[in-house]
Formats: structure tokens, sequence, C-alpha cells
């Protein structure tokens, strides 16, 4: 359960601060919530768009019962727990595509950046902070004209009016109970129930790696430790840890590759 609320209207990035009330002793469960973010950031330092009263912008304070190499499958448990929430609220199907982006309509409405404190050898010291961004009631004007195509919210989807804390609310309760489960019964039910919603599985992606080395290959979805597989065009598997992934050509089917590849990358939330 939510156990405490810092609620701000404009300032830079709810992760930051929350990052900052962990390290004073902030409790499991505290978040971070603002109108608008000046410096709001997606994973690889990518900007994220924070419209005031469009959105969410909150960061949950987490103190989880999990051995260190657990915690790089906090952003995975926080997405099933998003879709969950978002597929009652919108009646439609909401697909992840790894690591943190949440789909509907095959476009992106929102994501999830995870950070951690890990140094202390004490656990009850370690934390992570769970940084979500959600377009709810973003039009599509309110984007700009870029990422009109490939940016989506909640209104848009459905024509809905959604309150921002009972949706603010529901999603932090239902993160927290998935991550009880995560603590309680391990990766696994978690893997199988975000699998079933996998947006990448069997498309052809580029994979750029940290080396700069740019890889084709057709996602094979993510393993027990949360990276993902892929494998490329002379059958060699890879393990994905981290990096930027795109799709290799947006309506490509299963099994085509083609020589030129266009970029089909959505805007990355916090």
């Amino acid at each position: 359960m939510i156990s405490k609320i810092h609620s701000y209207k404009v300032i830079p990035s709810t992760n930051r601060i929350a990052f900052e009330l962990a390290e004073a002793g902030a409790s499991h469960g505290e978040i971070v919530c603002a109108g608008s973010q000046t410096e709001g950031r997606g994973r690889l330092g990518k900007r994220w768009l924070s419209p005031s009263g469009k959105g969410l912008y909150f960061s949950i304070i987490v103190r989880p019962d999990l051995p260190k190499e657990d915690y790089a499958k906090i952003t995975m448990t926080t997405g099933l727990a998003m879709a969950e929430v978002l597929e009652e609220l919108c009646g439609a199907a909401v697909q992840l595509k790894w690591p943190n982006d949440i789909m509907l309509s095959e476009r992106k409405c929102g994501g999830i950046l995870c950070e951690a404190s890990l140094d202390s050898e004490i656990s009850e010291r370690r934390f992570a902070i769970i940084g979500i961004g959600l377009n709810v009631l973003t039009e599509k004007d309110d984007f700009p004209e870029e990422l009109q195509a490939s940016a989506t919210s909640l209104f848009i989807e459905t024509g809905k009016y959604f309150s921002l804390d009972e949706v603010r609310n529901r999603i932090v309760e239902q993160v927290l109970r998935v991550l009880s489960t995560l603590e309680q019964e391990g990766f696994s039910p978690i893997l199988r129930q975000w699998a079933s919603r996998d947006f990448l599985e069997g498309k052809w992606l580029q994979w750029l790696t940290h080396g700069g080395e740019v890889i084709l290959a057709r996602a094979e979805g993510p393993d027990e430790d949360g990276r993902l597989l892929v494998r490329d065009k002379d059958g060699k598997l890879h393990q994905v840890l981290s990096g930027d992934v795109t799709l290799a050509g947006k309506h490509q089917k299963k099994g085509a590759v083609r020589d030129e590849h266009g970029s089909s990358s959505t805007p990355d939330p916090h």
C-alpha cells in the first residue's frame, strides 16, 4: 500500500527527489509525484515529455526483500503490473516492449525508469526507485509532430477522461502487489504473464550494442534473468542486457529480412 505521497507542482525529476528521500530513510511504498517535470528522463539519457495536467509522472520508493542480482527484474515486474491495470481501465490489450515500454495499439503510451542503490551490504539499506511516465489525457496535438505517429495516450485510445490520481494509485498498489509476488514466488510467474504481452516476439530488430556495433536479429523473448534473447541471421543467439533496440522495419513480417531498415523507435518516458 502507498505509505506516503510527496506531491510537487513542478520539479526537475521525480526520480531525483525520490532517490534523495530514500537515502534519507524514506520507507517502502512512498511515492513522489509531479504535475510536470522539467528534466524528465528515459532510458539511455532520452528526454521524456511531461506536459502539465496531461500525464502521470511519479516515482515509487521500494525496499524489496531481494538479492542484488534480482533488482534488474523490477522493471519488467512493474511493466506487468501496469499492463494489468491499464487493461482493466481501457478494456484493450496492452503490450510490453522490452525492457520498459508500455504499448497500446502498437504505439507507446508509457514507460519505466528504474534506478537502485545496492552498495550497502546491509539489505535493509538497499532500495530501488521505480520512475513511471504515462500519457493519460494527452491529445494528439500535444505531442511534437515527429512523435504523433508513434505515441499515444489513454484518452486517445478510449476517448475517456480519467482521474490522474485514481490511475496513479491503482498502478502503485498493483506494482507493490506484483513486486511482492517477485519476492515470494520468484520471477517465473511474472515472466510467463509478461511474455504473453511481448510486443517484440518474433520481430526483426536492430540492436545497437554499447560498443557501437549494429546487429540485425529476431527477438525470441526475455530469459529467466530478464535479458532479451535475439538470434541473428547466421543463427547465433545473443543475450541483450541493455542497449538501444528498435524494430528493423515497422511492418516487417516474421522471417523476412530487408536490405534497408527503417527505425520505429518510440518516445522514451519518465
